[in-house]
């Protein structure tokens, strides 16, 4: 074969021979890559990142393909920075394993290797793997079936995503002709977009969510792929939709992710509650939520980190904003109480089709009912002392910033105002008696 002529160098791994051998029988029924040689494309190894390269190279010299995968490939020729590396080797998970003494197995659907570096960095290995047998068959079937890198290429979701980049020649590996499709400007599905949306919904995502980031075009045989199977997303683990969503919210184009998941109703097959509220063509909600997610946008563009909840809250504000106007709230402290008290039911039950970690929604309700403090403000009153010392005050100071009020500035005491807020009456102490002595007294 082409490729194995020139891709394996150094010293030959004892299994090296074996894995070689089942990968020229088994491409020879596959298609040919494009190769597109180091003086033809735009990635440097300056690129990439030092622990992941570390990763390729010793792959490389034990006699292992080694290739850089996915959305690090991508981004690199988009001329971004990818937030992670990914690498893809013929090597055996044992094998791997074996290699880095600082790494771990995971995964059940597919064993992935996770090789730990200094800072809490990760750097994910995964056997080339073949598509499932039956492509008819269940959703989301395990697949632990190893393969050969064009069938590695070939079952992926998106063909920008299928491009490998070769370190012992550096070279771009194209099967599937991602290059000319991320020339182009579009989005297409590797392979029968139909089949590959129903094998696994979540690619659904992935395609809005990479032609939100990116500005491309759907291809229309990928939109009517992700329209058709959108309301099988239900399929899916909960797990994998909740962490999916947050990718799309906290990947710096949430703004433009939620214009597309409204336009293509992905967005209501994840959130059907939020349909009535944003669904409408000229909705004034869905207007205020893509301002405040654009806000957003702009915090993570700077370097500045927003926690999830955080993010939550702004996705869901214009819906809990329309619940409220239908809602009384007694005026001064017991209105506050019974704001919070209603957050609490009504921000769950907006979000309640996706199963959010219980610590973020429990952190979301919080500060959104600290939000009573603005919305039922009353003069001169500042903020309890209590509420001031809580942990989650500051993000809900960053919540009223996204919203723009000022919690802390607005509920600052008033003139002759204790520090807590209004001014407490003084109680009067009362004297203890003496204790007696026994004597009687003179």
């Amino acid at each position: 074969m082409m490729i194995a002529q020139n891709i394996v160098r150094g010293t030959p791994h004892p299994e090296a021979s074996v894995s070689l051998s089942v990968i020229q029988a088994s491409e020879n029924n596959m298609p040919q890559p494009t190769i597109i040689p180091r003086a033809e494309h735009t990635i440097s190894r300056k690129a990439i990142d030092s622990d992941a390269l570390k990763v390729l190279y010793r792959l490389h010299t034990h006699g292992f393909l080694a290739y850089l995968v996915g959305g690090g490939v991508r981004d690199v020729l988009l001329g971004r920075k990818p937030k992670d590396f990914d690498v893809a080797t013929d090597a055996h998970p044992s094998e791997v394993r074996h290699l880095f003494r600082n790494s771990r197995i995971i995964g059940k659907r597919f064993r992935l290797i996770q090789v730990f570096f200094r800072g809490g960095k990760i750097i994910e290995v995964s056997t080339f793997r073949r598509p499932a047998e039956d492509e008819e068959g269940d959703v989301l079937c395990d697949n632990n079936t190893f393969g050969t890198p064009a069938e590695d290429a070939l079952r992926r979701d998106l063909t920008i995503n299928a491009l490998f980049y070769n370190i012992a020649d550096y070279s771009i590996v194209d099967y599937a002709d991602g290059l000319a499709d991320l020339k182009a400007g579009r989005i297409r599905a590797v392979g029968n977009a139909d089949v590959r949306f129903r094998r696994d919904p979540v690619r659904v995502l992935r395609a809005v969510r990479h032609a939100a980031r990116t500005g491309f075009t759907l291809t229309p045989d990928t939109l009517a792929a992700v329209q058709a199977h959108r309301g099988e997303l239900s399929l899916c683990p909960t797990s994998r939709v909740r962490d999916e969503l947050l990718r799309d919210l906290k990947g710096g184009a949430a703004a433009a992710w939620l214009e597309l998941a409204h336009q293509t109703g992905v967005l209501y097959s994840l959130l059907p509650t939020l349909e009535p509220y944003y669904g409408p063509q000229d909705s004034p909600q869905r207007a205020r939520a893509r301002k405040l997610l654009a806000q957003v946008d702009q915090a993570l563009a700077n370097g500045r980190d927003v926690e999830e909840a955080v993010v939550l809250c702004l996705l869901f504000w214009p819906v809990l904003e329309s619940q409220a106007q239908e809602q009384e709230f007694t005026p001064d402290r017991k209105g506050r109480s019974e704001w919070a008290l209603w957050m609490r039911q009504a921000l769950p039950a907006v979000a309640e089709p996706v199963a959010f970690a219980k610590r973020v929604m429990e952190r979301a309700c919080q500060i959104a009912g600290l939000m009573g403090f603005v919305t039922l403000a009353s003069p001169g009153q500042g903020m309890p002392k209590k509420v001031v010392t809580k942990g989650y005050y500051p993000l809900a100071c960053d919540l009223a910033g996204f919203l723009g009020w000022d919690l802390d500035g607005q509920n600052r005491p008033g003139p002759g105002a204790g520090a807590g807020g209004e001014k407490r009456r003084r109680r009067r102490r009362r004297r203890r008696k003496p204790r007696g002595t026994g004597a009687s007294p003179t």
